[in-house]
């Protein structure tokens, strides 16, 4: 069993930089599980888990079928006390997991954002890379990192973290998403050629902070449980 689950869901929307992290410890063995391709492992035994992005949607009566299995599978691991990192559609995983709520935003949030973070050690406050249409209600009792005039950006519940930005991702993942997206969100949403100098221009000091971000949290993750 390793000890670190990664739940991938699509081909495109992979660890990046995350794994880069993960792999370079040598006290962490990762195991990345493709959702889409097969079956969900048991939890039991992991030392933490992470559910990275989608272009599924997890509102409710609107989200494939396998969602709720999954969020199903995310609550089990967390009242086993194993530690969850959801990334974006892993945020909201998360959130509905713990008895939060997913709701369909106005208009789709893409583009680098700042987000005003309450705990800059822990969660520096960007720009990050957000690509999103959902958003979250935080679940009960749990701590709101960041806030900005869109949506909740980040949020923890005991050693939960979920963050609706991308910090795994680099401008080559960047890239292929625009590539995905086609003209679809680009004719009303941002502006493709923009998104790409951004992503150059702010790579560097992203890929710092997203390793402080995930070290943090794997540090905090092996902490034996209170």
């Amino acid at each position: 069993m390793a000890d670190v689950l990664v739940l991938q869901h699509q081909d495109d929307a992979p660890a990046g930089l995350l794994a880069g992290v993960l792999t370079a410890s040598p006290s962490t063995v990762m195991r990345t599980v493709r959702v889409h391709a097969e079956a969900l492992p048991s939890p039991d035994g992991a030392r933490a888990l992470v559910v990275l992005g989608s272009d599924a949607s997890a509102v409710g009566a609107g989200s494939a079928p396998w969602v709720a299995g999954e969020v199903a599978w995310v609550r089990r691991a967390a009242l086993a006390g194993v530690p969850v990192l959801g990334i974006c559609f892993g945020a909201q995983v998360l959130a509905a997991a713990l008895g939060g709520a997913v709701h369909r935003m106005p208009a789709p949030q893409v583009g680098w954002v700042s987000v005003p973070s309450v705990d800059i050690r822990t969660l520096p406050s960007g720009p990050w890379l957000s690509w999103h249409e959902d958003a979250v209600t935080p679940p009960p009792n749990a701590r709101v990192l960041a806030r900005d005039e869109v949506c909740v950006q980040a949020f923890a519940a005991g050693p939960h973290l979920g963050v609706q930005f991308h910090p795994e991702v680099t401008p080559p993942i960047v890239e292929g998403w625009i590539a995905a997206d086609g003209r679809d969100l680009a004719d009303r949403v941002y502006d493709p050629e923009q998104l790409r100098e951004q992503s150059r221009a702010h790579a560097q000091r992203a890929a710092k902070d997203a390793l402080r971000l995930f070290s943090r949290w794997l540090a905090f993750s092996a902490q034996p449980a209170a």
